[in-house]
């Protein structure tokens, strides 16, 4: 009878273990990939707007764009290329507003491999300098949510 019980607690702890060991093997084969696109600093006078372009090849799922600015913010927002062309004339709106931070940005499979544009606009009356650096980040497994 003590055997036996024994036996099953024994049976449960390897169970345990195997399904941890299990878990920590698909967690380090899970791997997060990052490529640096693109890198400038700039400066941009005050109530000037201007546009920076990057090329996003596959695969990507989102990128991020790590912005650094001399005083205040500065307003920006991404375009794809085609969305790009199609609002250019149209009143544009501001995505986000940055003094300095990383802004991550996901990516429908339909908008790789193309232009992409950043807008950014100084609204004060003075000159600023931006250090803009963008990223694309994507992973080998097909994971839904992982931000």
């Amino acid at each position: 009878m003590r055997k036996a019980r024994a036996l099953k607690y024994c049976i449960f702890i390897l169970l345990i273990v195997v399904a941890s060991l299990a878990s920590v093997m698909y967690a380090l084969s899970y791997t997060v990939k990052r490529e640096v696109l693109y890198t400038e600093t700039f400066k941009i006078e005050g109530q000037e707007q201007m546009f920076r372009a990057f090329y996003l090849s596959a695969p990507a799922v989102l990128f991020e764009v790590k912005l650094t600015v001399s005083k205040g913010t500065i307003k920006w927002t991404p375009y794809s290329a085609v969305l790009f062309e199609a609002t250019f004339d149209s009143v544009q709106g501001w995505e986000c507003e940055t003094d300095n931070g990383i802004v991550k940005w996901r990516i429908d499979p339909e908008n790789v491999n193309q232009v992409w544009y950043l807008s950014f606009l100084n609204e004060d009356s003075y000159e600023k300098e931006v250090t803009v650096e963008v990223t694309k980040v994507w992973s080998e497994q097909n994971i839904q949510d992982w931000i």
